[in-house]
């Protein structure tokens, strides 16, 4: 995982966020899943 510090943030806004390295290269969905959260913003739940 990427480190994530006020200066990539930075740079990364600047760029357009097209330099990102994948967080989650692996991550396959599940076949089935007990909980689904949708629109969990900024503001909580």
């Amino acid at each position: 995982m990427a480190g994530f510090s006020a200066y990539s943030l930075l740079r990364q806004a600047l760029t357009g966020h097209k330099h990102w390295p994948p967080q989650w290269p692996d991550a396959q969905p599940k076949a089935e899943y007990d909980v689904v959260v949708v629109g969990a913003g900024g503001h909580g739940l």
